[in-house]
Order: C-alpha cells, then structure tokens, then sequence
C-alpha cells in the first residue's frame, strides 16, 4: 500500500494505480465499515434494550427503519440503493434534532459560564480571603506557565492556551473584542468555505445567536429551562436564588447528555449502514469477514444480542484502521492534485462517494456529506462579508444581554478562536492582568481553582 501510494505521489503508471488504489480502498473500508456497523449496532440495541427504553418508545419510527435497513443488509439484499435514501432521510432526520440538542447544550454552557463564576460570591469577605491566600501569585504564575509551555507539541500547546482562554476573566471593550474575532476571520482567506461556516457556526451557537431550522419548540421541558436561565437577574441574585439556578441547570444538563448520548448511538449506525451502501454500488462485499457480520445484522435486527456474536471479530478492527487512516491521508491530495485524470479514467464518480465514505466512519457523526465533496473558495469578498453579518449578530446580541453573560459569550467565543499571541510573554501578560489583575476577588479565586485542577490533571 506504501509503495501503491508514493507511486501515485510521483504521478506514476497513474491508470493502473488509481484503479489499484479503488480495489485497495473497496477492500480496507468495506470490511472496516461492516465491523464499525456489527459493533456500533450492537451497543445500540443493548442500550435501547437495557437501559433507553422510554427513549426508544418515543423514537420508535427511526428505529423502525434502522432494524429494518439492518435486517436488509444482514439477509445481503441487493436493493441497495432503497436502503441508502432510507438512510439519507433518517440521518438528515437525526441530524436536524441533534442541531436543536447541540443549540441547548451551547446555551446551557453560557449560564454555566455565569454561575460558576458566582459560586464564591456568597462566602464571608474573611473566607474567601483566606481561599485566596492558598495561593501565591509569583508561584501560581510560575507553574501555569511551565504547565502551559511545557509540550513541544503545538496542538497540544494551543489546545492549552484555548483552554486558558476561555476561563480567564474578561476584560475586553466590544471594539477590542470585535477586532479579535474579526482577525480570526482573516484567517480563512482563500481558504476553503466549509471551514470558514464551521467557524462562524461555532462562534454564533457559543453567542446563543444561532437558531435551529426545525424542531424548535417541540421541546418544551428544555425551553423552559433555557427561560428561566435567561430571565434570571445574575447581578442582584441572593443565595436562594443561586441554588434554585444551578439546581435547573443540573436537570436540564442531564436530561440532554442523556438524549444526546441516544441520538449519538443512533447515528453511528445510520452512518455505518450508509457508508456500507455507497460501497456496494461499487463491489459486493462478501470476504468471510463482511459475511460474519451480516449474521450478526440478521440478529441485531430482531433485537437478539448476545456478547459471543461478537467474539469472532475481535482484534481486527485495529489493522483496518491503520489501514483506512493511511489510503484516507492520500485521498484529498488525489482528487485535488489529478482530478482531470479521475475524470479521463472514469473515476471521480467512486473518488467523491469514496470521500463521503471516510466522512461517514469518521468521528464528526453529523458533517454536511454534501460540503465534504464541494471544495469552493471563500475569497476575500466573501470573507467580509460573512465578518460583517457575524459582527453585526454579535452586537446585537451583546445589547440584549446583561454584562454577566455577555462576559460569558466573550468567554466562550475566545476559546473558540486561532491562537494570536506570537510570544509566550504575550500570553503571560494577558493572564497576570486578566487572571491576577481581576478585581472581583470571588470570580478569581474561582477561575484560579479551575485552572489549578487542570493542571493537577496532568500530574
């Protein structure tokens, strides 16, 4: 497979190879993806079996068509193509609910943003001065700073830094704060649209601007919730009142872990039933492997589980992992770097289905299939003029708000944003003035008490 690769690199015998390279791709991820559905399949039915049951009865015509394709696939049925649009609804079906899910749990993070910052507010001045005395300042600064800019790794190093940035107080005018964001869309100039929307949709659920197209207000356990949360006065909040808030919080939190938790069980499958579709249109997968699993399907289908099905195909997904991961690292370079041989060979049909193929056994359950195959540009027009549309969202936002949870969205925004300090001293003089320098003595120590067990962590 190396070899098949770098030949393919250099531009080499690129007829034979690229087909080489689908009979490899056909193979590797049709045996990965029917393991990935025999395995993801089975937890599914097990907790829906034991422990989702009331979530099952409310989602019963989902799971219908899911047991259903399943049954299908596991009998090797050949009407492939009946079971994919089936899948293609489903998926878009628990796609649009996960966005409403995914919208709440965003917005439960900025009140839990607030009220964590509270949790010391109602202490005696005595107690919490001596909270804050634990900690030396000159040492604390010294051991956030050996924690943050101990890895040689650069991922790592700026995950850290995203981390610090979204606890550290802020302090920031809405001008200051209006160009940091708008630098960071700079950043995805030329670059490819996608990516540009994925951003401006994590910044615009993290600022609670972001409304879900379908299934708003079939919820109202969690809408509730949410206005309570949002009408609430954080600034003159006594005790009672802070406890009653963070009780509502708590509730709503874990209600949506768990239905979230289900809805991510049901699309692992629906991608795996998808992904094995696309590939069949191409080859029947029948390897002793894939026929193992169909038995397994067979029985999943009627709910029968049992952990010894699974014992026959134990320790092989490793290796066809390796495998996928390694034709998935040459794929984008294939397609970009000889598209119009893919289209004089007559293989760009299978190239585009073999990239969807990856997205759907990735571990991004819900991406857009439809953006993974498109790759436009977003020049610079379009860069302004999404900066400018987010922009004016955001200030809207920011005069609807009080200041504690317009802090709360800042917070949360800047964790989200590409790394801009180019100095370590940089970073460090941010914290000593926005950590240290903070005035609120209870929203310090807390921010210092989150910050220390992140780095008690690693020890």
């Amino acid at each position: 497979m190396r070899h098949l690769i770098q030949e393919i690199h250099k531009g080499k015998n690129l007829k034979i190879n690229l087909e080489r390279y689908k009979d490899t791709a056909l193979s590797s991820y049709g045996e990965y993806a029917a393991l990935e559905l025999t395995f993801s399949a089975f937890t599914m039915v097990q907790e829906i079996m034991e422990e989702k049951q009331e979530m099952a009865g409310r989602e019963r015509e989902i799971l219908q068509k899911i047991f259903s394709a399943l049954g299908d696939l596991g009998s090797g049925s050949r009407q492939v193509n009946a079971i994919l649009s089936l899948m293609r609804e489903v998926r878009q079906e628990i796609t649009d609910k996960m966005d409403v899910f995914t919208c709440y749990t965003d917005r439960f993070l900025v009140y839990e943003y607030v009220l964590n910052r509270m949790e010391l507010k109602y202490l005696p001045e005595e107690e919490l001065n001596k909270k804050l005395a634990v900690f030396d300042e000159k040492e604390y600064m010294q051991r956030l700073s050996s924690w943050l800019f101990s890895d040689r790794d650069q991922s790592v190093l700026h995950e850290k830094i995203h981390l610090v940035m979204g606890q550290i107080p802020v302090h920031m005018t809405k001008n200051k704060f209006s160009q940091r964001v708008s630098e960071a869309m700079t950043l995805y100039k030329d670059g490819d649209k996608g990516a540009l929307e994925n951003f401006i949709y994590m910044v615009r659920t993290a600022a609670m601007v972001y409304e879900p197209a379908k299934y708003v207000g079939e919820y109202p356990f969690f809408e509730d919730i949410l206005q309570r949360l949002s009408t609430a006065d954080y600034a003159a909040m006594d005790e009672d009142m802070y406890q009653e808030m963070l009780g509502i919080l708590e509730e709503g939190a874990q209600q949506i872990r768990s239905i979230t938790d289900f809805y991510y069980s049901l699309q692992k499958v629906v991608n795996g039933i998808y992904a094995i579709c696309i590939l069949q249109n191409y080859r029947a997968l029948e390897s002793r492997l894939v026929k193992e699993c169909r038995m397994v399907w067979s029985c999943l289908s009627e709910k029968e589980y049992r952990d010894e099905m699974l014992e026959p195909l134990e320790g092989q997904i490793e290796d066809l992992l390796e495998k996928t991961s390694y034709l998935e690292a040459a794929l984008l370079e294939i397609k970009s770097s000889y598209s119009r041989e893919l289209q004089d060979f007559g293989l760009m049909d299978f190239y585009d289905d073999l990239v969807i193929v990856a997205n759907l056994l990735s571990d991004s359950l819900f991406v857009d299939l439809e953006q993974a195959v498109r790759e436009e540009k977003a020049d610079a027009a379009y860069v302004q003029k999404r900066t400018e549309e987010l922009m004016a969202e955001l200030i809207q936002k920011f005069s609807e708000v009080s200041r504690p949870v317009k802090r709360a969205v800042m917070g949360l925004i800047l964790e989200k944003l590409p790394v801009m300090f180019k100095k370590t001293e940089e970073v460090q003089e941010y914290i000593q003035v926005n950590l240290l320098g903070c005035q609120d003595k209870a929203e310090k120590c807390v921010v210092m008490m989150i910050l220390w067990d992140l780095m008690q962590e690693e020890r």
